[in-house]
């Protein structure tokens, strides 16, 4: 989960532009808005192999919390 947890905390980062961010920091609350969680989704897929959906983002924003809902995409 760790892993997960760095991946999320690292997209926030990249997309938001925000070097402020931890486990309990909320996407939105941090300079985030909704076109943005695309390109987390994206982020996540392409570089760490990790899927998230998009309502998660509306139940809990927070790293921690989309961390724990990621999977592992499935090679093709």
């Amino acid at each position: 989960m760790d892993n997960s947890l760095d991946a999320v905390i690292e997209s926030y980062v990249k997309v938001v532009g925000s070097s402020e961010v931890d486990a309990e920091s909320d996407f939105f609350a941090i300079g985030g808005h909704s076109l943005l969680v695309m390109e987390v989704i994206s982020l996540l897929r392409t570089q760490y192999g990790m899927s998230v959906p998009a309502r998660q983002f509306l139940t809990d924003a927070r790293a921690q919390a989309v961390a724990a809902a990621c999977v592992a995409v499935e090679s093709q």
